[in-house]
């Protein structure tokens, strides 16, 4: 069928913002609102056939099996469970605005699928009015483990965790967020883990600054015929996936084929699926599909999962077959496909912080070439918030004029030494060996042997100088040494990538007062 153009986002625009209490959005509050109507009106004609439905009817069953309403307007955005910073924070501010305005639902999707790298909030600390950075660790994880199997941390840790974040906080713990988070934490339901423990905080903290989302896990909530369909289609689905991927590279000009992620490999007559398999506390695997003709093999890497007879997967209400054969193994999507079952099947408008956003137009290639429909109109927002914490004059321009100055004096020290008795011979010799250097070039460029000669016997001279003037040498390389540790410092200072509770209710509510208001989302 023709493909429907949807207005799509200007990436020239999407930089991250330079400055303290800038924000980003693209398009405006007027061009959000008007992409959403016409994502939702693009995406419920669209009768493209999938299993034994389509598109537009898979669509309604999800959007109303996770909201009780398949008619209202959704704005999703989403982001792992961490410890997120203001400027993915002011994605919950634009959703939630967004969908007050038009009376409908902001959901954030806490892709608890996520392998986090660490689990840790780093706290910056005061001391002596220097700035440094303490790593403070939540709960264990071991490498390839997803979060939704992350233990809840007891009455006590919690009370020892929040503890040391107040101690290395110190007078500024009260003013911050983090009193309400550690209230939040208390609030989470019994048997909770440690991502529903997250949530309850942060949304603790949302609450009294007027921020209102419907939080739904990934682990609980992305299953639908997307899936069956991916399996049932593996080839072809790769296929448009690694194509998408090879344009990206193309127009992005990104040289290396693992970047920005693989291709689907295709190995032993198996094709690689663009999601994740897993039992519960073991690392994440590759998941790859044989197809039998009339039968489907699973595979975790080199591991038989199942085989299931094709006929019982081409329902859309066979996904409990596929549930059932799979036993305690999980499948959970990877970003492109967790992205793309969101905006296909979940979200009137999509939010995405910048790298998703530019990442993302993979995605749309994907939809376009698999699907044969327009991708949907995507949203981008994002912020650069610091904390008030102390700066030092150094800059990385300063700091780059002394690291040359450095660095000239070490190969040219003539010209920062004054002449006197002990080092006019040297100097001389040197400016005349230079001449000779020069001579060569000009005259005998290919006499290698003796431009090397007259090389070494410059470095030699120059190391004699430093010999009798080290203390030039050694000034130089202190102040470029205490020039690195302060432009460190002011880089710690003003990280933007802090967490969000961190900041004090004036900082944060200076994003609530740069961003769009309800009634500039109003249409």
């Amino acid at each position: 069928m023709p493909l429907t153009a949807l207005p799509m986002l200007d990436f020239s625009q999407i930089k991250t913002p330079a400055e303290h209490g800038r924000v980003l959005l693209v398009p405006d509050a007027a061009g959000l609102s008007a992409a959403t109507h016409a994502n939702h009106s693009a995406l419920d004609a669209e009768h493209v056939p999938l299993l034994d439905s389509t598109l537009a009817e898979c669509r309604r069953e999800v959007r109303s099996r996770l909201t009780g309403d398949d008619d209202q307007l959704i704005i999703v955005t989403g982001h792992d469970p961490g410890f997120i910073h203001p400027g993915v924070w002011a994605k919950h501010i634009v959703v939630s605005r967004l969908a007050a305005a038009m009376h409908g639902t902001g959901i954030n999707l806490v892709v608890d699928s996520d392998s986090p790298k660490a689990t840790v909030l780093a706290i910056p600390s005061v001391i002596d009015g220097n700035v440094t950075a303490t790593s403070i660790p939540s709960v264990p994880i071991a490498s390839g483990i997803s979060l939704e199997d992350a233990k809840p941390l007891g009455a006590d840790e919690l009370a020892d965790w929040c503890g040391r974040i107040e101690s290395v906080l110190g007078d500024r713990f009260a003013a911050s967020q983090m009193p309400r988070f550690r209230d939040g934490l208390r609030t989470a339901p019994d048997k909770s883990d440690w991502v529903d423990q997250l949530v309850a905080a942060r949304v603790a903290i949302e609450a009294d600054l007027g921020v209102a989302l419907a939080n739904l896990r990934i682990s609980r909530v992305w299953h639908s015929p997307l899936l069956l369909d991916m399996l049932l289609n593996a080839d072809r689905f790769a296929s448009s996936y690694n194509r998408a991927l090879a344009g990206y590279r193309k127009s992005n000009r990104v040289r290396g084929a693992s970047r920005p992620i693989p291709d689907l490999r295709r190995t032993n007559g198996r094709q690689e699926a663009a999601v994740w398999v897993h039992r519960p506390d073991k690392p994440r695997r590759r998941l790859f599909v044989e197809c039998g003709g009339s039968t489907l093999t699973l595979f975790a890497e080199n591991t038989e999962l199942c085989t299931i007879p094709v006929r019982e997967l081409q329902s859309c209400g066979d996904l409990e077959t596929l549930h059932r054969a799979l036993g305690s193994w999980r499948i959970r999507p990877r970003a492109l496909t967790l992205t793309l079952w969101a905006r296909l099947l979940l979200a009137d408008l999509f939010v995405h912080g910048i790298g998703g956003a530019k990442y993302d137009r993979i995605t749309d290639a994907i939809i376009a070439d698999y699907y044969r429909v327009a991708a949907p109109a995507m949203a981008c927002a994002s912020a650069t918030l610091h904390l008030d914490l102390p700066t030092n004059p150094m800059t990385a321009e300063r700091f780059a004029h002394l690291r040359q100055d450095a660095r000239r004096f070490q190969f040219n020290p003539q010209r920062g030494l004054d002449p006197s008795d002990d080092l006019n011979s040297l100097l001389v010799r040197r400016e005349r060996l230079v001449e000779r250097s020069g001579s060569l070039r000009d005259r005998e460029a290919k006499n290698h042997k003796a431009r090397r000669e007259v090389f070494n016997e410059i470095r030699q001279v120059s190391a004699e100088l430093h010999t009798l003037r080290p203390d030039a040498l050694t000034r130089r390389q202190s102040e470029l040494s205490e020039a690195a540790e302060a432009l460190a410092r002011n880089q710690v200072a003003t990280g933007r990538e802090y967490f969000f509770g961190l900041y004090d209710r004036a900082r944060l509510e200076i994003l609530l007062g740069t961003l769009p208001t309800i009634g500039d989302f109003a249409v």
